[in-house]
């Protein structure tokens, strides 16, 4: 019989626990609820009474995701003072997380579903909101006119676009050697430029 490694109760935490090492070792989803079960010290079956499938689980790591980011942006002060700061590093933390958390990423913003539950739709939108808001608010310390919603998509766009070019491909760490900057350097320039 296998030795319970989890508190009473709490068998739930504990799976999402072990599934996040899974993603941060693995650097992928390719793992079983077969194999989250064994390293959690339970059951297949315990682990199914907390969850309906694999794509349950992953929804779940993926909202906490999209939890983390949100909290990274709202520490991020707005600074009346000095308005174009703070949107450089709203977007900077933004390309950090995806630097420093690339399975989180990748989970979360390049994995496709057709039906997602309302947890994850929440998490997301509160995420987006955060970006909106402080597009609204920079718009209005610069006394500008343009539509809030349509300036969030394009810085977005922006830091995501970089996010992916630094985790798909080699181009930034070329670029980064040769203008002497390091991805973040380069990311704050990206920034800049489009204010």
């Amino acid at each position: 019989m296998k030795r319970s490694s989890y508190h009473h109760g709490d068998l739930k935490n504990s799976i999402i626990k072990t599934c996040h090492k899974l993603l941060q070792k693995k650097g992928s989803t390719d793992f079983s609820l077969r194999e989250v079960a064994n390293l959690s010290g339970v059951s297949h079956a315990a682990v199914y009474r907390h969850f309906q499938d694999k794509e349950e689980v992953l929804e779940i790591l993926s909202s906490i995701g999209f939890e983390r980011l949100g909290l990274l942006q709202k520490k991020i002060p707005q600074n009346k003072a000095n308005p174009d700061d703070y949107f450089v590093k709203l977007g900077l933390v933004y390309v950090q997380f995806a630097i420093k958390n690339p399975n989180y990423y990748k989970l979360m913003f390049l994995t496709k579903r057709s039906n997602e539950t309302s947890i994850l739709k929440r998490s997301k939108l509160k995420s987006y909101a955060i970006l909106v808001r402080g597009c609204r608010f920079y718009l209005k310390s610069k006394r500008r006119k343009e539509n809030h919603r349509s300036f969030a998509l394009m810085a977005w766009s922006l830091v995501h676009g970089y996010s992916n070019l630094c985790l798909e491909t080699e181009f930034p760490d070329k670029e980064s050697k040769a203008l002497k900057k390091s991805k973040l350097e380069m990311a704050e320039d990206i920034l800049r430029f489009a204010l």
